[in-house]
């Protein structure tokens, strides 16, 4: 039994419901969203500096290294337990 008192076979069922209700959610949200973005104007007159693009590049690798020492760790404690 899991610590809220339902037995395995009950959990995943729930779980499932959850992930289903989730996928419903985000069904309706789309198609909230997309027909407001079809109406939407097409042009924004916007205007990127060219320090944009540094920072751009910036969070990227920023991201990737964090992502890569993450992992790192996450399969050194996986190697860890295989011992």
């Amino acid at each position: 039994m899991h610590s809220s008192g339902l037995t395995r076979r009950a959990w995943r069922i729930r779980k499932g419901m959850k992930a289903r209700s989730v996928a419903v959610l985000m069904a309706k949200l789309q198609l909230l969203v997309v027909p407001l973005l079809l109406v939407t104007p097409r042009s924004a007159y916007g205007y990127a500096d060219p320090g944009t693009g540094a920072f751009l590049y910036q969070a990227a690798y920023a991201a990737f290294l964090g992502v890569s020492f993450y992992l790192r760790k996450f399969l050194d404690r996986i190697g860890k337990r295989n011992k």
